[in-house]
């Protein structure tokens, strides 16, 4: 094979597989912008492999960012307390006392 033939093959290879990789890693931005358990049900059918061919921390990154600035009020949520037996929301402590969020391990 010569070197003009394998030229042309290369750039007909990236011109097929280039768009596909584009559509692969948009659905992937897509679906990390929708909420956490659509986002695994449709991670738990892609091969390991998926971490490899996208640029995934930097997406992830950037899809759970966020829209809250320093200084702005946290959106109210209701999270069940330790004991399972009631649940409590953050709005029942604005202006009675300040809340400490711990996400991880603080051990």
């Amino acid at each position: 094979m010569t070197w003009a033939k394998t030229k042309k093959y290369l750039l007909r290879s990236f011109a097929v597989l280039f768009p596909l990789w584009l559509i692969f890693v948009g659905v992937i931005a897509y679906e990390m912008h929708q909420p956490p358990e659509q986002f695994g049900r449709f991670m738990s059918h892609m091969p390991i492999a998926t971490f490899f061919l996208a640029p995934f921390e930097t997406m992830w990154v950037r899809a759970r960012a966020g829209t809250l600035k320093p200084g702005a009020a946290a959106p109210d949520f209701r999270l069940k307390t330790l004991d399972k037996s009631s649940e409590i929301s953050l709005s029942s402590f604005r202006g009675r006392s300040p809340v400490v969020l711990v996400f991880g391990s603080y051990t």
